[in-house]
């Protein structure tokens, strides 16, 4: 919408100032600041910015009366700085160039203002982002002039919304110039040259700045956020995610359903799509904060959400990171820190009726016990002080489950670590507290595991022998293995195909990495 009216604000100044024509360069601006937005660094305020400038000249250039315009045109600078910061820019160089075309061009309908007038206007361009950073904000020089509304960075102005700025009185003076001091046959071979310039410039931008796999990632992370779990499966199950952020959705939605002892090799998966490394010099993606929040290790994610507050490029607080401090500290009993955030949340637009609903909860212990997710999460929090390292989850894992033995995401989590690191003493090891879990029969994956740890011992333990294992599993083990040997060890393809959705094609054909 706002790409649409930034094209019709530049056809109708064009239109006011040249006729009625086709302006194919009208597109330009618009164009370019999409395909900007396909980078998350850039903010949608710029686009705004822009189409609000251009509606100003538009009413700009309609005034007739010399005087008045020159007073509405100070209006207009001032309110643009105000509200967009170096949007005013534009805003400034369109009507300063338009005014000259007008004394150029005499016979236009609008009427030059005098001298006084653009001297005055070029002095505000100047005057007012000093005056502002003298008495009003305190900011670095080129951001007084620019603005930080734009760019995530705010140190630097990115030369190619400069270029988009610069475009808008570079596309007035175009069509100024040449309706008046070209033929007209020139002027429609132009126009083609323009067309055909568009359609290489628009195809070049989709194909070089479009990132459709980042896409997707924030489609992932947006169901998580939304905790539509079946909705993360039902998507994976139509196309497998890549990226690192949906195949961590993907696992957690698996284990938050009950269904990564089920269905997990179903979908490839690899040590490293459970949890995102967080690196203390740079910001991780706010999804990796999700499985340490959903097992239970509640300091671990308080400590990730202040961490993704405190590295934005921006040095603003990302809401959701806000939100999940202020629930981590309702869970661990920090009343007071949790009451400060939820201030901050109740000021947002979108999170003022959630943080009015979490007000209710603070000092009243029974509520938060009561609560289906906080209190389930302070039931499971970890009872004994430990040491989380990235590279031994499994330690973090197992305290878990020795506070509650119930917490079955951290044992799904336990196991499937063992399993993709193919360590089979520490599966058997942990596989009896599965009792705790309630379980009407083994999880197929386990199973599939405890029949070819069955194969590698030279006789079956009792143990195994007590073991409800369903007669299927043992049947298709055999075809496996006589697959196996008659060729298949050495026809990877061949077997993915057949039997990629086991245990056993993980073990002898797939390599694991964490990282």
């Amino acid at each position: 919408g706002l790409a649409l009216s930034l094209c019709l604000s530049v056809r109708k100044i064009l239109n006011i100032l040249w006729g009625n024509r086709i302006y194919v360069l009208a597109l330009a601006p618009a164009l370019s600041y999409t395909f900007l937005l396909f980078n998350d660094f850039y903010y949608v305020s710029g686009i705004l910015a822009l189409c609000v400038s251009g509606w100003l000249i538009v009413a700009y250039i309609k005034i007739s009366n010399p005087k008045i315009r020159i007073l509405v045109g100070i209006v207009f600078l001032m309110l643009l700085y105000w509200l967009f910061g170096g949007a005013y820019l534009v805003f400034a160089a369109s009507i300063v160039l338009i005014e000259i075309l007008t004394r150029v061009f005499n016979d236009l309908s609008l009427l030059g203002i005098k001298n006084i007038g653009l001297i005055g206007y070029l002095l505000l361009v100047v005057i007012i982002p000093l005056f502002a950073r003298y008495f009003l904000v305190t900011d670095t020089f080129l951001q007084s002039y620019f603005s930080t509304a734009y760019y995530k960075f705010r140190l630097v102005f990115p030369t190619s919304i400069l270029f988009i700025f610069l475009s808008f009185p570079i596309i007035v003076l175009y069509y100024g110039m040449i309706h008046r001091l070209l033929s007209d046959r020139i002027v429609r071979f132009l126009q083609y040259v323009c067309v055909l310039l568009l359609l290489v410039y628009g195809g070049y931008g989709f194909y070089q700045f479009s990132d459709f796999e980042m896409e997707r990632e924030m489609k992932y992370d947006n169901m998580v956020v939304n905790q539509q779990w079946e909705e993360i499966i039902a998507t994976a199950d139509h196309t497998l995610p890549t990226g690192r952020q949906g195949r961590l959705a993907l696992m957690l939605a698996l284990g938050k359903m009950d269904l990564l002892s089920t269905r997990m090799f179903s979908f490839q998966p690899e040590l490293s799509d459970f949890f995102i490394p967080y690196g203390v010099h740079g910001m991780a993606p706010l999804i990796a904060n999700e499985p340490y929040f959903h097992l239970g290790l509640i300091n671990f994610s308080q400590m990730l959400a202040m961490e993704t507050i405190e590295s934005t490029p921006d040095a603003v607080m990302p809401v959701r990171a806000v939100k999940r401090y202020a629930e981590t500290c309702i869970i661990t009993g920090q009343y007071d820190v949790a009451e400060k955030f939820l201030r901050y949340l109740q000021k947002t637009f979108f999170y003022k009726q959630w943080a009015d609903e979490a007000m209710q909860f603070l000092h009243h212990d029974e509520k938060v016990n009561a609560h289906p997710i906080w209190g389930k999460l302070r039931a499971m929090q970890v009872k004994d002080d430990l040491y989380f390292q990235f590279d031994h989850k499994d330690l973090s894992l197992i305290c878990l489950l020795r506070s509650d033995n119930r917490n079955r995401l951290a044992y799904e989590y336990l196991m499937a670590f063992y399993l993709l690191r193919k360590d089979f003493d520490n599966f058997l090891k942990f596989f009896p507290l599965m009792e705790g879990l309630n379980l009407k029969e083994i999880p197929i994956v386990y199973q599939q595991a405890l029949v070819y740890i069955e194969t590698l011992l030279p006789d079956s333990p009792n143990a195994f022998a007590n073991l409800s294992i369903q007669d299927e599993v043992r049947r298709r083990i055999k075809i496996y293995a006589d697959a196996f040997q008659n060729g298949g060890s050495k026809n990877p393809e061949r077997m993915k195909q057949l039997f990629g959705d086991t245990y056993w094609y993980y073990v002898h054909f797939i390599e694991p990495h964490e990282n």
